[in-house]
Formats: C-alpha cells, sequence, structure tokens
C-alpha cells in the first residue's frame, strides 16, 4: 500500500531482528519489513492517538508503529503480533527462539 511512503527507522529494523528474528542480518531484516508492509491495508490509531499501528499478515506477523514526520510518515519500532508464524527458528546461536 504505502511502503515507498514510508521511512523505516534503523530502530525499527533492530527490533525487528531482536523481537521477530534475530538470526537475520540487518539488511534481510529491512527487506522483510518492507515485503511485510505492502500487504498492510489499515491502519489503526494508538491509544495516545501519536501515532499508528499496521498489522502485518503475511509471512512475518508484526505490528509497526507508524508516526507521522515532517518530510514522509516513519516506521519508528516493531512490536511483536500474536504467535506468528516463524518465531519459533533458531537464533545465530542455535537455541530455540520464543521457548
Amino acid at each position: 500500500m504505502f511502503t515507498g511512503q514510508l521511512f523505516i527507522t534503523p530502530h525499527a529494523v533492530r527490533q525487528f531482528q531482536t523481537r521477530i528474528a534475530p538470526w537475520m542480518t540487518y539488511e534481510q531484516a529491512l527487506g522483510a519489513v518492507i515485503r511485510e508492509l505492502r500487504g498492510v491495508n489499515e491502519l489503526r490509531p494508538t491509544e495516545n492517538g501519536k501515532a499508528y499501528y499496521a498489522r502485518t499478515k503475511g509471512e512475518w506477523e508484526f505490528r509497526a508503529v507508524i508516526r507521522d514526520g515532517e518530510i514522509q510518515p516513519a516506521v519508528i519500532t516493531i512490536l511483536r503480533s500474536g504467535k506468528g508464524k516463524k518465531r519459533r527458528s533458531q537464533t545465530k546461536d542455535g537455541s530455540m527462539d520464543g521457548l
């Protein structure tokens, strides 16, 4: 929907790596976030009204927090969403994530 119109902050990419896919490189995580956000059709306001949630439902399930910026909206962080399809995969050290 609006992927090309969003700035994805480095913090959001690192949060995707930490919370969703710790085995991914920064570039792989950025690509996954971009691909997933293409399928988002709805934004919901946060409780405080200062940002919006975009819930993805593709290969990776997460919520992106989007805030209006001076130049363009930005994805400021990534939150887990439900159980996630791939969350129990191995991390870099071989341990099982999410167990």
